[in-house]
């Protein structure tokens, strides 16, 4: 190839990369709705920054679907309706998929697979038999208590924190007898504990944590799920696990 076509080949590069930047410039920020408060996963540190296993995974993605990344905090029970009145375009805050609410959302792939576990202090059941009865704690509106519902119809379910305290205290102090949550945070409370607490052997459900999308939206589900799957296949998921203490 002569200089001039050198050059000319060159020039349509450059071009090429522009154009794309422009793009990139030119797309809406993606509004990334979530509460910010479950630790390994997603937490706000001293600084007000944004941390976290799906912290780093939502960066990740926004890079690879060429979206400026905007997070947009609110209560775990304002989520679902964010995507709904156009407040927000993902909810990313351990969203297990479920029947009722893949009618009101469109769900990725999933990302994160787990299990519902139950939490009592040392020593006060042993099966689920026990809770016959008992009061069994879970945050409103969320898979948890979905299980309680459906798992432990002999249980009294407790969806109300109306004092505000954690949940680990509450066990102490005998607000709850049990209390049901994602597998993470209950190794992590149990682990805090020092001996008060633990986690009974048994599997209350599975568990599938995914993002949320608002309706209409079929281009960038699309992107996400590619990106997902990449970020699978290439033991991305694998890594911030690791990084983060996010054990299954």
């Amino acid at each position: 190839m002569n200089l001039a076509g050198r050059l000319e080949s060159v020039f349509s590069t450059v071009a090429l990369a522009l154009v794309g930047l422009a793009s990139c410039a030119t797309a809406p920020p993606m509004r990334v709705a979530s509460d910010l408060a479950n630790p390994p996963f997603a937490w706000v540190d001293e600084d007000g920054t944004p941390r976290g296993r799906d912290v780093t995974m939502m960066e990740w993605l926004a890079d690879r679907v060429g979206r400026q990344l905007v997070w947009e905090r609110m209560p775990f029970d304002e989520l679902l309706t964010a995507l709904e009145d156009g407040r927000a375009d993902v909810v990313c805050a351990t969203l297990g998929i479920t029947p009722e609410r893949a009618l009101r959302v469109d769900f990725t792939r999933p990302y994160f697979e787990t299990e519902l576990a139950i939490v009592v202090p040392a020593g006060s059941a042993a099966s689920v038999a026990d809770l016959e009865g008992r009061r069994v704690g879970a945050g409103a509106g969320t898979t948890s208590e979905r299980a309680v519902r459906s798992k432990l119809p002999g249980a009294v379910g407790v969806f109300e924190n109306k004092t505000g305290a954690g949940t680990a205290e509450r066990l102490a102090r005998g607000e709850l007898d049990a209390a049901v949550m994602d597998a993470p945070a209950a190794a992590a409370m149990v682990a805090e504990s020092e001996g008060r607490l633990e986690r009974l052997d048994v599997v209350l459900d599975a568990e599938r944590y995914a993002l949320a999308l608002a309706r209409g939206q079929p281009e960038l589900l699309a992107a996400l799920d590619a990106a997902l799957r990449e970020a699978h296949r290439s033991g991305l998921g694998d890594a911030w696990n690791e990084e983060f203490g996010a054990s299954p």
